[in-house]
């Protein structure tokens, strides 16, 4: 059994599509599908159900590709262990929440890179998700997700800690002289919100749907720091993770607003599938991000 094949075999599973696979393997198209033929002759069974120009594995692919995850994985270990260098380099790619690069956790990053010059990092901002979805695909190395727990049989979480999720406004807004408000009374404020698709807005929205209650936005942007300053700047009142606020709280310049009767708690998870070869750099990735991830 061809160790390529196997491999052709892993990248098509992933993304249900040849073409595809072939353009991310540097192959034509007919070579992964004489690989895949190859491999369904060596086993004398079907890996794949093809309908026209779609495919999905067959039960037996299913199971073939846990096998194949482990093939690859032994290789890469051996490899590892006979070419072993004691300076982890390559390239990790990272799947991120755009409030965790808006946050002081981006430090993690430069200081990685820092003590471990040869490695290079490949940060890709996303949804909860698109993060999913390329880890699935192997698109990602790792995923730092900010939502309520994920659970796979195949992923690990490296970290996970929780994170309040808060209501501020500008320090001289009448609601920070307040202390304490009602949810009725925040709503009649207007809000400065990240998107729609925003998990920790979209959880706050249902929860007021269930309760009959909704709010007004003036303003939707994906993007932490211009929602801060439109607060700042008395456009109404935020809604976002307290560790990205921590700068701003520091100064004085926003409040918290603490709302007596709702309260929103999502999960900061590290993740990552736990079936794949982990590289000598993601391994150092992960155990140094144990050791400091400052909780």
């Amino acid at each position: 059994m061809e160790i390529k094949n196997v491999k052709t075999f892993i990248k098509v599973a992933e993304l249900e599509n040849f073409t595809r696979a072939a353009q991310d393997l540097g192959y034509a198209q007919s070579t992964v599908t004489m690989q895949i033929q190859q491999l369904e002759q060596e086993l004398q069974t079907q890996l794949f159900e093809r309908n026209g120009k779609l495919i999905s594995l067959s039960s037996a692919g299913k199971e073939f590709l846990q096998y194949a995850y482990q093939i690859v994985k032994y290789e890469s270990m051996a490899l590892e262990h006979f070419l072993f260098e004691e300076e982890p380099k390559g390239k990790l790619s990272i799947g991120v929440m755009e409030t965790v690069c808006a946050s002081s956790y981006s430090q993690l990053f430069y200081d990685f890179l820092s003590r471990h010059p040869k490695v290079s990092l490949k940060l890709l901002v996303s949804t909860t998700f698109e993060a999913l979805e390329l880890l699935e695909k192997g698109k990602l190395d790792l995923i730092f997700l900010l939502d309520n727990k994920v659970h796979h049989q195949d992923w690990k979480t490296a970290r996970e800690f929780p994170a309040e999720i808060s209501f501020f406004c500008a320090s001289d807004h009448p609601l920070a002289q307040l202390g304490e408000v009602s949810l009725d009374r925040l709503l009649e404020e207007t809000f400065i919100m990240t998107e729609r698709e925003c998990n920790y807005r979209h959880v706050f929205e249902n929860d007021l749907a269930a309760m009959g209650k909704s709010l007004r936005c003036s303003m939707e942007i994906g993007h932490t720091e211009f929602i801060i300053d439109a607060v700042l700047n008395q456009l109404g009142i935020g809604l976002l993770p307290s560790f990205t606020l921590k700068k701003e709280l520091e100064k004085g310049r926003i409040s918290l607003i603490q709302v007596k009767d709702y309260h929103l708690t999502m999960w900061v998870q590290v993740i990552y599938n736990q079936n794949r070869f982990l590289s000598p750099a993601l391994k150092v990735f992960i155990k140094e991000l144990v050791k400091t991830l400052d909780v």
